[in-house]
């Protein structure tokens, strides 16, 4: 180890979540490396000339005179670089300044943040913070000048929804938002990828929200670009831990842009878990755990769909991944489209299953079947309009619109029956359909009796009306005629 590396015990200082961003050398001992001296990065401050900039913190005496920027608070701090929020003088804005930590300066450290600068300034993308210039602060040390974001990290967000949207399923809301985020995060990525660029380090921590809904993908301090574009050997592990691919570690780690298509999964992982894909007691437990044991799975809760996509960013085997981050954000944009359409038809399918179990034990008269009913037919009719490809669906709605029809007979219902039956034929082939034929004679049988029930009601109405005149005519007639015999009795 060299007089500038910097390191921490694993078993006394090591978070046991893994989470912090490291460095680690496996070959040299149980530490993990924050900061390191490397031969092959040339010492390479003096090739430009760098603006010297005037940086002061709020309440130094005579501040706001001599300096062009004003640091209010730090926002952060990595391995071996924090970052301040400060105001602009001249503009009057607040932008985030990153330096080298006190703590953690070298000259290693220093060329560290200058290739940062240098790479996100490649990057003009609206998912990634952009770099206003770069300078040289009091202490001729190098200053990155970025735009300040407002907003919440998105493991922040994830800790605090996730505990609420946990019952016994993922909610769809849960899902399509994360998702919609998660795309985000795979443009830019896929964006940097175009040029050779690779972040290795895409967690939930390094992504954050802005307060009018951006998504930015933050701290490029580890990302290189690739050597003709295809992989970059070094003798190190970089990275977080806790999403480590298994091509990143061991004597010789190698990198290409597949290894941030496992990142990426790891990153969904995390957004549908709860949690990072990898853990352990310690860090060489961990990388064991990684490169022995197969790739984590996402329990029965996640929807099929979201386990396959992310099964497959995170395969051990770099070839049977996706080939690149485009192809895995275009699966998550098809499971946006379809996937709620899947829910959709899962929970029809269990409607459709109650009503067949409701009827064959004699239970449909009830209003839950009611209801149920036309919730199965409701939904089906939406997944018929909006996924009208799925024969599946059709064939269910086929399904339910007989159920409903035959049950519709046997209630004497005809005008629903006919309704749901026109709804049907919609659906098949009338002419060969020989269960519409069937359908059609019950409905002109029913209409017949009910016709006669009408007809013979009617009759008996009329008898009853003619009985009931009948008596109070005779009632009428022994009024009168007692009323005359009062009269002849009165005369006489």
């Amino acid at each position: 180890m060299t007089n500038h590396e910097d390191t921490f015990d694993l078993f006394q200082s090591l978070p046991s979540d893994l989470d912090p961003t490291l460095t680690y050398n496996p070959d040299v001992s149980p530490t993990v490396t924050v900061s390191a001296e490397s031969d092959d990065v040339s010492a390479g401050l003096t090739r430009y000339l760098l603006p010297n900039l005037s940086i002061n913190s709020y309440g130094a005496e005579g501040a706001q005179a001599v300096s062009e920027f004003l640091v209010e608070y730090q926002v952060g701090k990595g391995g071996i670089g924090q970052v301040d929020a400060a105001k602009q003088l001249c503009f009057n804005r607040m932008v985030a300044i990153k330096r080298v930590r006190s703590d953690r300066g070298s000259l290693y450290a220093q060329q560290q943040l200058e290739k940062e600068a240098r790479v996100m300034g490649q990057l003009e993308h609206p998912a990634i913070p952009p770099v206003h210039f770069v300078g040289l602060d009091i202490d001729g040390q190098m200053t990155l000048v970025m735009k300040f974001i407002e907003g919440q990290s998105w493991l922040e967000i994830i800790n605090k929804e996730f505990a609420t949207a946990v019952r016994q399923k993922l909610p769809m809301w849960y899902i399509e938002k994360n998702l919609n985020y998660f795309i985000r995060v795979g443009e830019a990525l896929e964006f940097a990828h175009q040029k050779s660029i690779i972040h290795r380090d895409i967690k939930p921590a390094n992504v954050v929200m802005g307060s009018y809904g951006e998504v930015y993908l933050i701290d490029w301090g580890l990302a290189l670009e690739l050597d003709s574009g295809t992989k970059l050997k070094d003798q190190r592990y970089v990275g977080t831990p806790s999403y480590a691919a298994p091509e990143m570690l061991g004597a010789n780690p190698t990198w290409d842009m597949r290894s941030d298509v496992y990142l990426m999964g790891g990153l969904l992982f995390h957004i549908l878990s709860g949690s990072p894909p990898h853990n352990g007691e310690n860090i060489n437990d961990l990388f064991d755990r990684i490169n022995k044991y197969p790739t984590p799975e996402l329990c029965d809760n996640v929807p099929a769909g979201l386990r396959e996509i992310c099964a497959r960013a995170m395969e051990k085997d770099p070839s049977n991944r996706y080939s690149s981050v485009h192809a895995l954000i275009e699966d998550i944009r098809f499971f946006i489209i379809h996937g709620r359409m899947a829910e959709l038809y899962s929970s029809a399918s269990e409607d459709l299953s109650q009503i067949e179990d409701m009827l064959e034990s004699g239970i449909s008269s009830s209003d839950e079947f009611e209801l149920l009913g036309a919730r199965c037919r409701f939904r089906l009719e939406e997944l018929s309009q909006n996924w009208p490809e799925n024969v599946r669906v059709k064939g269910k709605l086929r399904t339910c619109l007989k159920l409903l029809t035959d049950d519709a007979l046997q209630k004497s219902r005809l005008a629903s029956a006919r309704a749901l039956l026109k709804q049907y034929g919609d659906l098949t082939d009338k002419e060969t359909d020989t269960w519409i034929q069937e359908m059609n004679g019950r409905i002109a049988r029913l209409a017949n009796q009910l016709v006669s029930r009408t007809d013979e009601l009617g009759i008996g109405i009329q008898s009853m009306l003619v009985e009931e005149l009948a008596a109070q005519k005779k009632a009428y007639d022994d009024l009168l005629a007692a009323y005359a015999k009062l009269q002849k009795k009165v005369i006489e």
